[in-house]
């Protein structure tokens, strides 16, 4: 069994789900991290001030992308799976077909996704059922947060037709404690993954490669640790979602 978890941008699959990914590996499970809106703007676009601001706060620049590909393959690397990018851009780079960009607030990151777009859930559909490896089971996020890239990742996935398992998503449930009662009901079935101790220092040692991220969710690296370690301790588990199949 291959396990193939999406991830909308560089840092999703690893930070919800990275324990449990390091879990698998150790139990011979081969694993891959699917991200999705990995592209890279054209070297001739300009930015939105909300991009710049974004930019500014990562240190990043006009390398941004290429730093978050780098901080990714990092942590990667220390979770020993496989990472595989797709062309998508990031929704804060995505423009309307007359020049205007998309979505140029946190407002809006976490608001509706744009009409304009939903032609990227036909085409990014398309793209995972051609590359999906035989014998693989695909693992995406439930939308906890509502981040744009996020519904555009499940809505895609759903699309496939294909039997789904769902992860709920890190850091967002920290800010949503009721998210449960939105996000899944008596319709799905739980399955869950032990997190060792060992699992969980893999899995902060790779959340921590992500250094230009970190700002967004967190004042320090001790209060990134802090969140992890109190999350960890009171679920020492990966869990994951899917409808039973007599309600399909």
């Amino acid at each position: 069994m291959r396990w193939i978890f999406l991830s909308p941008h560089y840092d999703d699959a690893v930070f919800s789900c990275g324990g449990g990914i390091w879990e698998l590996r150790q139990s011979g499970q081969e694993v891959e991290v699917w991200t999705i809106c990995g592209g890279q703007p054209p070297e001739h676009a300009g930015f939105s001030p909300y991009v710049q601001e974004l930019h500014q706060r990562w240190g990043a620049g006009l390398e941004a992308v290429a730093l978050r590909r780098a901080e990714d393959d990092e942590a990667l690397n220390l979770l020993e799976v496989k990472g595989v990018s797709f062309s998508f851009l990031d929704c804060i780079y995505r423009t309307h077909p007359n020049g205007q960009f998309l979505y140029t607030s946190d407002e809006a990151l976490f608001g509706k996704l744009d009409p304009s777009e939903y032609k990227l859930i036909e085409g990014l559909s398309e793209q995972i059922i051609q590359r999906l490896p035989a014998n693989s089971q695909i693992i995406c996020p439930l939308g906890v947060g509502n981040h744009v890239d996020h519904q555009l990742t499940r809505l895609a996935a759903e699309r496939t037709g294909l039997p789904l398992w769902y992860y709920a998503e890190i850091p967002y449930i920290f800010y949503h404690p009721d998210w449960q009662n939105d996000a899944v009901d008596a319709s799905f079935q739980v399955q869950y993954i032990p997190i060792s101790e060992a699992g969980f220092e893999h899995w902060l040692q790779a959340v921590s490669a992500y250094r230009s991220q970190l700002s967004t969710f967190w004042e320090s690296p001790a209060a990134l640790q802090k969140a992890f370690a109190t999350h960890w301790r009171a679920n020492p588990v990966l869990q994951l979602w899917r409808r039973n199949e007599s309600t399909l």
